[in-house]
């Protein structure tokens, strides 16, 4: 099934399809100039059929290269393009979706990706809607040494580690709770 607008575009140039198969019909352009890792791919489909590089790509019955972007959803691939074309960039909103950009930011090799989802995730620590202590665990969990810096220094309303309700606690090592129980001690 097609994505829909705006990806639905007529003089698109090539398909991105996810994982549940949905069609996304975009520019090379776009893609090239936002992602490393995209520039890469159709940097590589110039010297080459696009099925040498990447197997299970097939043409549209239209002729354009479908490219399946495995393991993305359509929610993932629509918010990945969206920061692909400057008019749409998002604000990752809530948790959920800023570990979605980080994730993307990372795979793609898309550093404004990755800028819009820290400050995303510090805008809501500062505000108060994501606790100090769990956005600490979200920065060590992505090696973001500035969020993990931010969030230890900041000046908490909750008790230090009250009840580790956050589930990203399951994920980070013990030493770096210590680590932060040290650092706010001092």
């Amino acid at each position: 099934r097609d994505a829909g607008a705006p990806f639905d575009d007529e003089d698109a140039d090539i398909i991105l399809r996810s994982s549940d198969l949905v069609d996304f019909r975009v520019h090379k352009l776009f893609l090239s100039k936002a992602s490393l890792v995209f520039q890469d791919m159709i940097r590589l489909q110039a010297h080459g059929p696009l099925s040498s590089t990447y197997p299970d790509a097939a043409l549209s019955p239209t002729g354009l290269p479908i490219v399946p972007l495995l393991g993305e959803p359509a929610r993932a691939v629509d918010m990945l393009l969206r920061f692909c074309y400057i008019s749409l960039l998002p604000t990752p909103s809530t948790l959920e979706d800023i570990q979605l950009a980080f994730h993307l930011g990372d795979k793609f090799q898309m550093p404004h990706v990755l800028s819009a989802a820290k400050n995303s995730i510090l805008a809501q620590m500062e505000s108060g809607i994501l606790p100090a202590d769990r956005v600490f665990a979200f920065g060590w969990l992505h090696r973001q040494r500035d969020i993990v810096l931010a969030a230890a220094s900041h000046p908490s309303r909750e008790p230090l580690l009250a009840d580790l309700p956050y589930p990203e606690y399951e994920l980070i090592p013990a030493l770096a709770l210590h680590k932060l129980l040290a650092y706010r001690r001092q």
